[in-house]
């Protein structure tokens, strides 16, 4: 294989590996190809810039412990209760 690609290298192995299964795995690995085919459409090609950004897609913003006060009368006072209770007393009147 000297002269050749990694890419290339890579397929001709892929290639090996194919002809070694049974006839019946041949189905599982067209699926799996046409997944990551479906996958590869769907996903633009990252940039330089882009492959360096975290893993997640949502920002994490800290708020400071002081904020918490701010969250004590958001539900108003007649709200409480007993979610067990509540719950019963619907398959209850059912």
């Amino acid at each position: 294989m000297a002269g050749l690609t990694a890419v290339q290298e890579t397929k001709q192995k892929i290639a090996a590996w194919l002809d070694e299964l049974p006839p019946q795995s041949l189905a599982a690995v067209e699926q799996f190809v046409e997944f990551l085919r479906q996958k590869a459409r769907r996903q633009p090609t990252l940039g330089a810039a882009e492959k360096e950004a975290p893993p997640y897609l949502y920002p994490t913003v800290e708020n400071p412990a002081s904020s918490l006060g701010a969250w004590l009368n958001v539900i108003p006072g007649g709200c409480g209760g007993d979610a067990l209770a509540d719950t019963e007393a619907l398959y209850d009147a059912v």
